[in-house]
């Protein structure tokens, strides 16, 4: 059984880090904070959650009134920006569990890998804590953890080190306390999902590629799932593969050594 440790700094009203999901407070679906509901592999991840009846969706986005004409006017909206903290925690008030599949719109300036792959994963990270949030599932990219080899050279090139600053997010959450499952898609396509299987793989040695639909269902399928507890591992899809046996497979993967980076 692992050991309980209380964070330093936190209160009695904050979540503890056991290893495992603390007990859902009360009864009723659990309220999951969307964070970048508003991009492609987000829209996704919104329609997969609605329709699972163990989940109340909560999309965060900076304007609300072009996120429901875009996306949806059903959806439960709440006004946020992940790279100005302040805007957070009423976004996170009575939240149980958090999605980030947010990412940089530009190589430099304020919507760039720094301030969003990083800063917002920081500011999400920290606003969770403080709300006792049971889990934060994050969606970062293979590549973070080796580098990308000559790829991920020309990637960082291109994007303004963005597989660097997405390391820095992952490293944050890890150290947090906040329990996590980080999920690092390889590159993304636009395809239908469900129309093979998927490989999740560990250590960050392969390549491949993953379509944003496969992404979104992985991503719910951690959540509140403790078999994915305190994991970081890669997902691609893999041809030779049954299309549903990666949903049984999440208890096979290791969790992250203590200190892990």
């Amino acid at each position: 059984m692992a050991l309980v440790a209380l964070l330093p700094g936190l209160s009695a009203a904050q979540h503890t880090l056991t290893g495992e999901l603390p007990r859902p407070r009360g009864s009723g679906p659990a309220v999951v904070l969307v964070a970048g509901a508003t991009g492609r592999t987000g829209r996704l991840v919104l329609d997969q959650l609605r329709r699972d009846p163990r989940f109340a969706i909560r999309p965060l986005a900076r304007d609300v009134a072009l996120a429901r004409r875009e996306v949806g006017a059903d959806y439960a909206w709440v006004e946020g920006d992940v790279t100005k903290p302040q805007t957070l925690g009423r976004a996170m008030a009575g939240v149980s569990l958090v999605v980030i599949a947010i990412g940089a719109t530009e190589r430099s300036g304020p919507n760039s890998p720094e301030f969003v792959d990083f800063g917002g994963v920081r500011h999400l990270t920290d606003a969770a804590r403080a709300a006792g949030v049971r889990q934060v599932v994050l969606e970062s990219s293979m590549g973070v953890g080796s580098g990308g080899g000559l790829l991920g050279l020309l990637l960082n090139l291109i994007s303004g080190d963005a597989l660097e600053w997405k390391a820095k997010g992952e490293a944050h959450l890890r150290a947090s306390g906040v329990p996590y499952t980080i999920v690092r898609p390889g590159g993304l396509t636009d395809g239908p999902g469900g129309q093979g299987g998927i490989a999740l793989q560990q250590g960050d040695e392969g390549s491949g590629r993953i379509s944003r639909a496969d992404v979104a269902a992985v991503l719910v399928a951690v959540l509140d799932n403790p078999d994915a507890l305190g994991k970081t591992f890669e997902v691609i899809n893999d041809d030779a593969a049954k299309a549903d046996a990666w949903r049984r497979g999440f208890s096979a993967l290791r969790r992250d050594p203590p200190g892990s980076p």
